[in-house]
């Protein structure tokens, strides 16, 4: 099941009593959904998906259907889980051809004769989003990319590159990418194993993707400066790139990053703050391991691979992309402030919201400490916007592009002057 897309609405304050009440029914509904299906309670979740979508003021996206769909599957209800999906593909145009062919909660349909055909409606959706969409052939493996805006891709003109975040396919970037294209060329693509991505057979671990990243730029022909976007784990790819590849950054934009700069200690600090002992809480990050291990048994090779580099990650101390200072360009950070309202079984061993912010509030000072020192950091903070900020709030990256590419001219200047 594809990551829960939490449901932020700003509630406007309607004439009518009713108008409100069937906004909140449908936002309970949807959390009831995916707190049934996190309790592995498929059927119920899928009738309770199916009472939201009855809904009077009912805001269905594209990811609810796909979740609710997940669930029917995994409850043998293979006729309703087909119907949400063909939905999603005929009327939603879903293009994520390699999520939904790998997602191991659909694999109960795999057999069925309507599985092929919905693959294939997919698949054109992706070709239609996505013309120039393409496979490079790097170290004799196929890595799937697409490019826009290649007439921009001019000598000593930044070229914005966009790294997913952990297990995601880049179709998500789509209304970002095609703002951007309009003045620079634009590149983004999809690890080994993600998508139409091949196999290599190699950990992603942050010492390899950027070399991946590097020679299948250089095979379209896309070279430095590169300004380089990189959402939640992505985050840790780009910054390990400008570590390697220091000369080569034009500018970093981290979109609600991994926290790359925590130590292993520092991790838990926000357990400490909330008042949890030392006893709860290594008994809570044994759970957290139990979960993953569970998951690592039997999720996509896609997602698991990932997982694994992530812990190889976490070993080192987080020295690996942080072997020299950020260069001085323009580096922004931007965070999401959307309380992800998710039903734990831990709710009441301590206040989740207030978890959040805590250990928001830790990120954003590490943030802080690495852009104080450059000319160009910038800092933004999006209150209503959830994790998946490309889809929540494209505006701002877009935004944020656009000021990195002034300000990038802006240094180009200087330094000209200081000649």
């Amino acid at each position: 099941m594809k990551a829960i897309t939490l449901l932020f609405t700003l509630i406007i304050f309607a004439s009518s009593l009713f108008g409100q009440t069937t906004v909140q029914k449908y936002d309970v509904l949807i959390r009831k959904a995916d707190s049934l299906y996190q309790a592995k309670d498929f059927k119920n979740s899928a009738f309770a998906f199916s009472d939201a979508f009855k809904a009077t003021d009912a805001k269905i996206t594209v990811n609810h259907r796909y979740n609710a769909a997940c669930s029917w599957a995994l409850a043998n209800y293979a006729d309703s889980a087909f119907y949400n999906l063909n939905y999603i593909a005929t009327s939603m145009n879903y293009t994520n051809y390699g999520t939904i062919k790998s997602d191991p909660d659909l694999i109960p349909l795999h057999n069925d004769t309507k599985w092929n055909p919905l693959l294939e409606k997919v698949l054109a959706n992706k070709k239609k989003a996505f013309p120039n969409l393409d496979l490079v052939a790097i170290n004799g493996f196929k890595i799937e990319l697409v490019t826009y805006g290649m007439e921009n891709n001019q000598k000593g003109k930044p070229v914005i590159v966009f790294e997913n975040g952990r297990g995601t396919d880049f179709e998500y970037w789509l209304p970002v990418i095609k703002e951007v294209s309009k003045g620079n060329a634009t590149f983004a693509y999809n690890r080994p194993r993600i998508g139409s991505s091949e196999d290599d057979n190699q950990l992603p671990t942050v010492d390899h993707i950027p070399d991946v990243l590097r020679q299948t730029l250089q095979a379209k022909g896309l070279n430095p400066p590169y300004i380089l976007v990189g959402h939640s784990w992505g985050a840790a790819y780009i910054r390990t790139f400008a570590s390697l590849y220091p000369d080569e950054i034009a500018g970093l934009i981290f979109v609600d990053p991994h926290d790359f700069v925590k130590s292993k200690v520092g991790g838990r600090s926000c357990y400490k703050e909330i008042g949890l002992t030392q006893k709860q809480i290594d008994s809570l990050f044994a759970e957290y391991d139990k979960s993953a291990d569970e998951y690592m048994a039997q999720g996509p090779k896609f997602v698991v691979e990932e997982m694994k580099a992530q812990r190889e990650f976490g070993k080192t101390g987080y020295e690996l992309c942080n072997r020299i200072p950020l260069p001085d360009v323009p580096v922004h950070f931007i965070m999401a402030g959307g309380y992800p309202f998710i039903y734990e079984k831990t709710a009441a061993l301590y206040d989740h919201e207030k978890m959040f912010r805590i250990n928001n509030d830790i990120k954003m000072e590490n943030w802080l400490q690495l852009i104080n020192p450059l000319k160009f950091g910038k800092f933004f903070y999006c209150s209503n916007s959830g994790h998946m900020i490309p889809k929540d709030d494209p505006d701002i990256i877009i935004s944020s592009i656009k000021l990195a590419l002034n300000d990038f001219e802006r240094l180009k200047i200087e330094k000209t002057t200081l000649k």
